[in-house]
C-alpha cells in the first residue's frame, strides 16, 4: 500500500495539542491535483493509528483537524 506524501519534518514541528490541517505537513513538491486523494489517504492511516501521537481532532465534512497528543 502506498503511503501519503506527508513531510515528517513538518509534522514533527507541529506543536503538541495544536490543530493542524493536513496541507500543513504536506509535501512541498506534492502535486495540489493529488491533495485531495492523498489527504484521504492520510485520514486513514491516522484512523489505523500509524501516527500514534496523531488523531483526529474535528470532521465537519468538508475540512479535517488533525491534533498531536
Amino acid at each position: 500500500m502506498d503511503r501519503s506524501h506527508i513531510d515528517r519534518a513538518k509534522l514533527n514541528k507541529v506543536p503538541t495539542g495544536q490543530p493542524f490541517l493536513y496541507k500543513d505537513i504536506v509535501q512541498d513538491d506534492y502535486p495540489d491535483e493529488e491533495h485531495t486523494a492523498d489527504g484521504k489517504r492520510f485520514k486513514e492511516e491516522v484512523e489505523r493509528g500509524m501516527y500514534s501521537s496523531v488523531v483526529i481532532s474535528q470532521d465537519n465534512g468538508n475540512r479535517l483537524l488533525y491534533k498531536k497528543l
